[in-house]
């Protein structure tokens, strides 16, 4: 990916020496995204979520926990059946088995409920960013944002984030 970005870099140079009437813009997606307040909705559904997860598996940790400290007693004491030693033994594998995926299960629920929940708040920011692109007749709109380079900004490329918030209805 990293290859692509910097080919795509060293070509646009030359694409923009082959047109005259070339308009440059940059946006920061995520900062973008993060001042939509669908992105805030999102987020607090998502560590709704989460904490009930979270809550849910503490309550199990505390289960097998209660579990093990009356079987360490029991062993301790010396007072357990071999059969009810191994049936015992045997539970807390599968309580501890059914916590890990328990654990496995709400990581991946999560996983899906974040692509369901940004995918459409994805969509609108780049329909809005390819809206201001053809309005305003930018040839090229580039990705600004964390971990994208940029080696040069000229003064003439334009920062079209206030375009794209206006046509979000977003204020600042």
């Amino acid at each position: 990916m990293k290859k692509l970005i910097v080919a795509v870099m060293l070509m646009v140079p030359a694409l923009l020496m082959a047109q005259e009437n070339v308009k440059l813009g940059y946006i920061n997606r995520e900062e973008l995204i993060s001042s939509m307040p669908e992105y805030e909705t999102a987020l607090k559904q998502l560590e709704d979520m989460n904490l009930t997860y979270k809550q849910e598996g503490q309550k199990l940790q505390d289960e097998l926990q209660k579990k093990f400290t009356e079987y360490q007693a029991a062993i301790a004491k010396d007072s357990l059946d071999p059969t009810i030693r191994q049936y015992k033994e045997s539970e807390l594998q599968r309580l501890n088995q059914s916590i890990e995926e328990f654990t496995q299960n709400a990581q991946t629920n999560l996983q899906k409920k974040q692509q369901e929940l940004m995918t459409p708040i994805l969509d609108k920011a780049n329909k809005a960013i390819k809206q201001v692109g053809d309005e305003n007749g930018y040839t090229y709109i580039m990705e600004s944002g964390a971990g994208q380079i940029l080696p040069y900004i000229g003064a003439k490329a334009e920062n079209v984030m206030p375009l794209v918030k206006k046509v979000l209805n977003l204020s600042k």
